[in-house]
């Protein structure tokens, strides 16, 4: 099934966690620290920006392209801002995530705060 191709990527799992938790678009290189913070599991305030540069990178040349491409969600470059799609495709995405052990990816979800 298409959804569980999408989730198959822990950054478009983060991305997606991201976004449904913040309901509005975000700036493309703040998602990126996001996820890179989530991904090393520490504050986005610690990550370094070589991490959250490769993390970009991916999101840019993967991850995004490959959302939009789905009708997931909706990328303004002009802007360099991302948002969820409001589309009934979207909503099927996350019925097959519950279906999911690892959604939402909460080994990566570990509130980055509490690590040193």
């Amino acid at each position: 099934m298409e959804s569980f191709r999408i989730l198959a990527s822990a950054d478009r799992q983060l991305v997606l966690h991201e976004l449904v938790e913040r309901d509005e678009s975000i700036c493309i290189e703040e998602l990126s620290r996001k996820v890179a913070a989530r991904r090393h599991q520490i504050s986005s305030q610690r990550i370094n920006d070589t991490k959250v540069e490769r993390a970009q990178i991916r999101l840019v040349h993967d991850s995004l392209p490959q959302l939009q491409e789905k009708g997931v969600t909706n990328l303004n470059w002009a802007e360099n801002e991302v948002s969820l799609a409001r589309e009934p495709k979207v909503e099927q995405l996350f019925d097959a995530a519950e279906e999911l052990e690892s959604w939402p990816p909460d080994d990566l979800l570990e509130h980055p705060s509490r690590r040193t």
